[in-house]
């Protein structure tokens, strides 16, 4: 008696569609814990374990490149949240939702390039790739993918928030390519530091306000026409 109310109750937990899409959620995660698992070329207890335990470095070193990883995440949840969130009615909506989703695999890109360094270690030393093709390459993409959206982004965004996070971009670019020999040592460095990447950090914190904005606005508008809808029905 037991067994058949066990066995009951776990198909219908099966049947359960949360469940199963719980399943598929889990998915890459598995995929990930397998492969590191099978791998012999680096040690699990170093894909598995923290890394300021694993390096004895207290949890403050890397805390503005850390902040500016957690805010291109947060970037490109909002947006592919958002994006999964619409259903457009027309092609300017749909536009808009594409230009949102877009912007979100665009903010996952950076955030995965700056966790990883992929311009500087990984594409350079790995692949040999030079950086500054890389970073030629993510402009390229940035910037046609702005310019492809410019009607858009003109009429229906707050345009001159985004122009601020440019800015800075360029800003923190311009001063990594300055050809200043920097002691990565000395106090006197400080200010170099802070300017490069704190250019760099006030423009990731502009764009994911910017596109925060893009996708609240799109949300609320989606919301109204549907109120709008229903009131007229």
């Amino acid at each position: 008696m037991k067994q058949a109310l066990l066995i009951k109750n776990l198909r219908t937990a099966i049947d359960n569609q949360a469940f199963l899409n719980l399943l598929k959620f889990y998915i890459p995660f598995l995929f990930i814990l397998i492969i590191s698992g099978l791998q012999n070329s680096v040690s699990a207890s170093k894909l598995t374990r923290d890394i300021f335990t694993l390096t004895g470095s207290p949890p403050f070193i890397g805390l503005i490149s850390n902040l500016g990883v957690f805010t291109w995440l947060s970037s490109a949840v909002i947006c592919i949240f958002s994006f999964f969130l619409l259903s457009p009615t027309n092609y300017q909506e749909q536009k808009l939702k594409n230009f949102i989703g877009l912007s979100g695999l665009i903010s996952f890109w950076f955030m995965l390039d700056d966790f990883f360094l992929f311009h500087e270690l990984v594409f350079p030393q790995l692949l040999n790739i030079q950086e500054s093709l890389v970073i030629k390459a993510e402009l390229i993409w940035l910037i046609s993918h702005l310019i492809f959206y410019r009607n858009i982004v003109l009429k229906s965004t707050y345009f001159m928030i985004l122009g601020m996070a440019l800015l800075m971009f360029g800003v923190s670019l311009g001063i990594d390519f300055l050809p200043i020999h920097v002691d990565y040592g000395r106090s006197t460095s400080n200010w170099y530091f802070l300017l490069e990447d704190g250019s760099k950090l006030i423009g990731i914190a502009t764009w994911c306000f910017y596109l925060s904005t893009v996708c609240a606005q799109a949300l609320l508008n989606a919301k109204s026409s549907s109120d709008s809808q229903a009131d007229s029905a």
